[in-house]
């Protein structure tokens, strides 16, 4: 086996964390994707409710 330098090993450990965070940060913003998601769509019901409600009971 060859002689591992140091430097390949403080490269492999960069790379490992660069794509550990690359994960956590894409799942970070697909759940909040989803949330607003929800958001948008509650609020947008809401407002239809409204509409409806009024143009019923006026």
């Amino acid at each position: 086996m060859e002689h591992i330098n140091g430097g390949h090993i403080a490269l492999g450990f960069v790379g490992f964390l660069f794509l550990v965070l690359q994960v956590w940060w894409i799942s970070l913003t697909l759940k909040n994707g989803r949330n607003e998601r929800f958001d948008v769509n509650l609020n947008q019901t809401n407002e239809i409710k409204k509409r409806l409600e009024k143009l019923f009971y006026s």
